[in-house]
């Protein structure tokens, strides 16, 4: 987590934005939350894999929800993407209602055309260890990660919450957070519910940085928060175009 002590003597917004910038250096944990439209999804989705930067970039995608998505459209127009990405498909026996069309949707892409064999787990502990895996993969054949190079993207926790319970998925959120962290990259997950959800509440301690999306006047917005929720961005409105 980003030091506090790092972070004074300067005005708020000065605080924010210099965090922000220190946990892309060292890596860090994100926790998208709100129920909103699946275009705002992948949007955000976009970004955070790194899809704006001409800079070198490793992703892993994981697949929770069971479907199977076109992963070229979060990919296309980025150079050699297929060969620096990897998808892990969790093949969870629970769909019940609690799937949100909104994170199934969020990563139209996680898909088949960027790996023609995607890795399958049906466990929580399988789910982590393919993550770790593909982590120590790209880092053994870039030899050595640069910070920021490494993005990961967890479709939904709904399906791992409905099928394995707030404490199990905390335990492996620790897990998979740090691994991430150790080669300085950057992790994040959606989660279709309210950041004052009981769930999203026992939750967001794990993370580094919480964004949080809703729709006003018909206006795709978000709101990024730090340091225990301390410091934030407010609501900013963002284009999709």
């Amino acid at each position: 987590m980003l030091s506090r002590n790092a972070l004074g003597g300067e005005s708020n917004e000065e605080r924010f934005s210099n965090g922000l910038s220190q946990l892309k250096r060292q890596g860090a944990s994100v926790l998208v939350v709100g129920s909103v439209r699946p275009a705002q999804r992948r949007h955000l989705c976009r970004r955070l894999l790194g899809q704006a930067t001409a800079e070198s970039r490793r992703r892993v995608l994981v697949s929770t929800t069971g479907t199977r998505h076109d992963a070229s459209e979060l990919l296309e127009g980025i150079s050699g993407s297929q060969a620096t990405s990897t998808l892990i498909r969790y093949a969870t026996q629970a769909r019940g209602a609690a799937v949100s069309a909104g994170d199934s949707d969020a990563m139209d892409s996680i898909a088949p055309s960027i790996d023609d064999s995607p890795v399958t787990t049906t466990t929580l502990a399988e789910l982590g260890i393919e993550i770790s895996n593909a982590i120590e993969t790209f880092d053994a054949e870039s030899n050595g990660l640069a910070p920021a190079e490494l993005r990961v993207g967890v479709e939904s926790l709904v399906p791992l919450l409905e099928e394995y319970g707030t404490e199990q998925v905390f335990k492996f959120l620790h897990l998979t957070n740090g691994r991430a962290k150790t080669v300085d990259g950057m992790i994040h997950y959606h989660l279709s519910m309210d950041s004052d959800s009981d769930t999203a509440s026992v939750l967001a301690p794990l993370f580094d940085i919480i964004i949080e999306l809703r729709e006003q006047n018909g206006v795709p917005q978000e709101r990024w928060s730090i340091a225990d929720g301390e410091l934030h961005s407010g609501w900013v409105s963002v284009s999709q175009s």
